[in-house]
């Protein structure tokens, strides 16, 4: 009984060896949004704000920093909280302090303006 099976078996496996693959999905590069994440440790965020005042922001609250590759004249930044909260800015300058007081891992994501986490606006 054995032997009928494997005989049996043998073209099935045969078959389905020598089968074509299905054709690959064409992508188009544009539609495509592709993302940098890196996580990292970090104690502060310090940013520049266009009117120039330095302000600096705690590492242990933040989940997230988003920096969208699309900005020439400045750098928005997303910022997402461990309550959920959110705050979206855009900055002259950015300076990301990894050892100077208690550190938190954070995602830092580089990605386009349509990945925003929150980007429907009423």
């Amino acid at each position: 009984m054995k032997a009928s099976l494997l005989c049996l078996s043998l073209p099935i496996a045969a078959a389905l060896a020598f089968a074509p693959s299905p054709a690959p999905v064409a992508q188009n590069p544009q539609d495509e949004n592709p993302e940098v994440v890196n996580i990292m440790p970090i104690s502060e965020l310090q940013y520049v704000t266009l009117n120039g005042k330095s302000e600096t922001i705690s590492s242990t609250s933040v989940v997230e920093i988003r920096i969208f590759n699309e900005q020439t004249d400045r750098i928005r930044l997303e910022l997402l909280y461990d309550n959920g909260d959110y705050s979206l800015m855009d900055v002259q300058t950015m300076h990301i302090l990894r050892k100077s007081g208690i550190t938190r891992d954070v995602r830092l994501v580089r990605s386009k303006r349509n990945a925003m986490r929150f980007p429907n606006w009423p």
